[in-house]
Parts: structure tokens; C-alpha cells; sequence
């Protein structure tokens, strides 16, 4: 009787070791890629969370507004209307961006274009809005007219306009972000019709909480 109850004893005993060596052998590689991560230096455990599809920084968007003429850039002035000026060397100005027109000049040689992304800018060829230029100028679009990034918006004789004594050039300024953002010049010393030469960059949360604490502060 007394060798039955130790042969089943002995027998529980081995099952249980058996039960424990099965159970490391299965759960022991993720129970050691843990205790790696937790042991290794903090450059390491970033790698860790990255490689595991964990977003270890936040970036806001951005869109990109394109040159509507090719040619030098002569200005880029930041402010609360960041401006490009661009000597062209064509006599052709396109779309930078998709969007609308939402109001062409009478002259023919200026317009407001409103971005699909909600960014209002001045497009202006010359430096003179004198009436006797007008026949320089042949728009090709109307107003309120919606377009793609790339159509051809106006056509302008430069040799014309600086027989007269007037600039050819094209100036693009930033008049307003409705969706509100930051606004950053982009553009080298040279650019190509569509070229980036403007971004504006979403607002980011911690942007936006920060200005409001600020407010909130100055009010209290």
C-alpha cells in the first residue's frame, strides 16, 4: 500500500516538472524579448517600440503651394504676408495649387486664388495698375472659375510692359490661411512652373494648446 501512494506521488511530481519545462519552451522567447527591452539603454528601447509600429514623434502636415512662372527668384519676404517675387522668363502664369478664383482684378493682371487647402493668395504680374496696360494682359480663366494645379491662369507680354517702363514681374503673397497654420518660404534662387516655393504647415495640438494657454493667462 505504502509503495502505491509514493509511485503516485513520484508520478504527480514528474508530471508537474514536465507541465513547467513545456510552458518556459512555449512563453520563454517573449518573456526574454521584454526582459531585453527593459534591460537595454534608452537609445535601444526606442528601436524596440519603433520596430513594434509605435510613433515615437508627432509632425504636422503640410501643403505645398507651386511657382506660377519659372524664372529667378529676386524676393522672398516673411511677415505676417510672406511674399515671392519671381523675374519670369516666360510669358505664361499657372495655377500653383488646386483651387478657385475667387476674384479677377478689372485690370486683367492680378487675382485672388483660394487653395483647396484654405490658403488665400494675391497673384500679381507687374508693378503697375495703370490702365493703359491692360492690352498686356489676357486672362484665361473668370472668376470663381475652379481649377486644377498646372492651368494656364494668364498670359502677358513682358516685352510689351517694360517697353512701357513697367515690371514684368510676378509676385505671389500670402494673404490668409483660413484653417490658420505657419506659413514657410520654400523656394531657391531658380525655380520651374509648379516648383515648391511655399509651405504651409499645419497648426500641431501642442501649437495650438500653448497659444491658447497663453490667451487664457492674458485674460485672467
Amino acid at each position: 500500500m505504502m509503495m502505491n501512494v509514493l509511485w503516485m506521488m513520484t508520478a504527480l511530481v514528474a508530471g508537474f516538472m514536465v507541465g513547467r519545462i513545456s510552458m518556459y519552451s512555449m512563453y520563454g522567447q517573449v518573456d526574454g524579448e521584454e526582459t531585453e527591452e527593459a534591460s537595454a539603454p534608452q537609445e535601444e528601447r526606442k528601436r524596440f517600440r519603433r520596430g513594434r509600429g509605435h510613433r515615437t514623434e508627432e509632425k504636422g502636415q503640410f501643403w505645398s503651394v507651386g511657382s506660377p512662372a519659372s524664372g529667378d527668384v529676386t524676393l522672398q519676404r516673411e511677415g505676417e504676408h510672406p511674399t515671392v517675387v519671381i523675374h519670369p522668363d516666360s510669358d505664361r502664369i499657372y495655377a500653383p495649387a488646386g483651387g478657385k478664383v475667387t476674384r479677377l482684378f478689372p485690370m486683367g493682371n492680378a487675382l485672388l486664388f483660394t487653395t483647396d487647402f484654405g490658403t488665400e493668395l494675391y497673384i500679381q504680374a507687374g508693378d503697375r495698375n495703370d490702365e493703359l496696360l491692360v492690352r498686356h494682359y489676357r486672362p484665361r480663366i473668370v472668376q470663381n472659375e475652379v481649377v486644377e494645379k498646372g492651368k494656364l491662369l494668364l498670359e502677358f507680354d513682358r516685352a510689351g510692359l517694360v517697353t512701357e517702363g513697367a515690371s514684368a514681374e510676378v509676385l505671389v503673397c500670402v494673404e490668409n490661411c483660413f484653417y490658420g497654420g505657419e506659413v514657410r518660404l520654400t523656394a531657391g534662387e531658380y525655380v520651374k512652373v509648379g516648383e515648391e516655393i511655399l509651405q504651409v504647415c499645419e497648426k500641431t495640438a501642442q501649437e495650438s494648446f500653448s497659444k491658447a494657454r497663453a490667451v487664457s493667462v492674458k485674460t485672467s
